[in-house]
């Protein structure tokens, strides 16, 4: 995950080894359209599943 998406300048946290959930903040200048293809394509090839929250529109609108 790290070597896919740590290209994107991402922040975030892990939760624990036993529930690896990880929750990242996208800076608002990341290049959203390359960032979404990177979480599908992830997400197609069984890497994780992802969920948005906090979203605004520019991240809608990519």
């Amino acid at each position: 995950m790290h070597d896919r998406l740590g290209l994107f300048g991402l922040g975030g946290e892990s939760f624990s080894e036993d529930l690896p959930l990880v929750a990242l903040n996208v800076p608002a200048d990341a290049d959203f359209p390359r960032l979404k293809a990177v979480l599908l394509q992830g997400e197609a090839e069984g890497w994780w599943q992802f969920e948005e929250a906090c979203v605004t529109d520019a991240w809608n609108s990519a």
